[in-house]
């Protein structure tokens, strides 16, 4: 038996709060619920939070216990039964092990908004501390999309974000959670945190860690983290499309020393704030983002790879309904060929071709059917039914590697010029980030010449090598990647850029 005893659980949501509907239990379902032992048999040896938290217990000698691991893909409010389900699992698998408990690891992703609330996290936070007491360490492991309160700061011991975007890192996230949770449990490490908050909120695109400021931003948390009185740099761009008090920028920090943490804290904010304008640019609206990749795909060479497309405003990945058209009417308007769309989530669709069979032609009504806000349907699509699948398959790439999708029944359908457009009819909304998506049902994505996938920078990982060329488009949707294109009561202001803000506006810490 080891001699300490940590207890692991999960619960995850980007929440959308433009988005309609509410995100219950079957959404959890679909995507990811897993319950005592069955999260190390399904996520031992996966990047995961939970994967990486396991692997580094086993080496410590550090006994895991396993309440619940639940997550859903980006959608509208957490329903409050759903939220008051998972917290319990948690709460109940704390007072079960209770005074056996020398530590708690909670992978989470802090943007979740349940119904009638402003913060998930933070209470959840706050009950799990009210259960093991003051003295019992708390850490937490953070998607960098997180729009960090006051009370989750408040209630850890640590957080620990991702540093990647696209999110490569996730394992070892949840490795350097319980490796820092180690060191607090045997006395080797006395955690304190500062958080602050530049008034900024970057365009999606621009908080690629790859490249551009957000990759400058990063290099000086690292920087920062070379110090001995500095544990971990925490840098989170946020989740603009939540409106709620907390969105936008922050920067938690956690060191040895309270006035070490305050100090990198406000010199990193400081500095986000002043490379403000760098997190804001243009680009193109799918038809000239279609256009473009027209005309360069004949000169493509044969190794060269296909010019991907993100169709960000409708990103699954951040809440889009996954049925948006404004970017496939491009592709069968302008006639491309060897081209490859996905996803359309479509279960009118699938059905239709799932009747018609494999070999049979249907004309069908494609997407625009989930709202007002991602592009009107698209009438009488003459298309070709290549492929039905069942829609499992298993990451293979950089981001959750091991990891299991579940898009329900799925369609391969050619349609467009000369049958040129594949389009990846599902059921299911899930972001296309693993190209194994497309092999699943029978393509090759390296063979053609343009591929669009419904991301917003996550793509990046898998696709960005065999690629010849990216180009996020600026498409309408619930995930549009510029925050002035949401409408926000909630959220403090001002902020930029939706607010004009003089130099000195910030940082005002001395009140002056």
């Amino acid at each position: 038996m080891a001699d300490e005893t940590v207890l692991l659980g999960g619960f995850s949501h980007e929440t959308n709060t433009f988005a309609s509907g509410t995100t219950g239990r079957p959404l959890f379902q679909q995507r990811r619920e897993y319950f005592g032992d069955e999260i190390p048999e399904k996520m031992r040896g996966t990047n995961s939070c939970e994967g990486g938290a396991i692997d580094v217990a086993e080496n410590e000698g550090v006994d895991l216990v396993y309440s619940v691991t639940a997550s859903a893909t980006p959608s509208g409010i957490v329903a409050a039964d759903a939220y008051e389900f998972y917290t319990e699992q948690i709460l109940t698998g704390v007072e079960e092990h209770g005074d056996d408990l020398d530590g708690v690891i909670l992978c989470l992703h802090g943007a979740m908004v349940p119904e009638g609330m402003d913060d998930g996290e933070g209470p959840l936070a706050s009950m799990v501390r009210e259960a093991v007491g003051p003295d019992v360490p708390i850490a937490v492991t953070l998607d960098l999309h997180g729009n960090i309160t006051d009370e989750l700061v408040e209630a850890a011991d640590l957080l620990v974000a991702y540093e990647e975007y696209p999110h490569t890192d996730t394992g070892d996230t949840g490795r350097r959670a319980m490796r820092y949770l180690t060191r607090t449990m045997r006395d080797e490490l006395d955690p304190e945190m500062h958080i602050e908050r530049p008034p900024v909120l970057a365009m999606g695109p621009k908080q690629n860690t790859r490249e551009g400021p957000m990759a400058e931003v990063m290099t000086k948390a690292r920087e920062y983290e070379e110090r001995d009185d500095i544990v971990k740099v925490n840098v989170f761009p946020g989740f603009h499309q939540a409106d709620v008090p907390s969105v936008g920028c922050s920067v938690p920090v956690v060191a040895t020393d309270a006035d070490a943490a305050t100090e990198v804290s406000r010199e990193m904010a400081a500095h986000i704030w002043e490379r403000r304008h760098d997190f804001i640019g243009d680009y193109p609206e799918p038809a000239e983002a279609v256009a473009t990749a027209r005309e360069r795909a004949p000169d493509l060479e044969e190794d060269d790879g296909p010019i991907v497309l993100a169709d960000v405003g409708d990103n699954p990945g951040g809440g889009g309904a996954a049925d948006g058209t404004t970017v496939l009417r491009e592709l069968l308007d302008q006639n491309l060929t060897n081209a490859g769309f996905a996803i359309m989530c479509d279960p009118e669709v699938v059905d239709q071709c799932i009747e018609a069979g494999v070999g049979e032609r249907v004309t069908a009504t494609v997407g625009g059917k989930t709202d007002d806000l991602h592009g009107a349907p698209i009438e009488d699509v003459d298309g070709y039914v290549t492929a039905i699948t069942d829609g499992e398959f298993t990451n293979t790439g950089p981001m959750g590697t091991g990891s299991e999708n579940h898009l329900g029944r799925t369609v391969h359908m050619k349609c467009g010029s000369e049958d040129g457009v594949s389009v990846l009819l599902t059921e299911n909304r899930l972001q296309p980030l693993d190209a194994e998506i497309w092999r699943h049902a029978g393509i090759q994505p390296e063979r053609l010449d343009v591929l669009v996938v419904k991301s917003m920078n996550h793509f990046r990982a898998d696709y960005e090598p065999m690629s010849s060329e990216v180009i996020p488009i600026n498409s309408i949707g619930l995930c549009s990647m510029d925050p002035r294109n949401f409408e926000f009561s909630h959220l403090r202001r001002p902020k930029f850029p939706l607010d004009e803000m003089a130099d000195d506006e910030y940082p005002n810490w001395d009140g002056s």
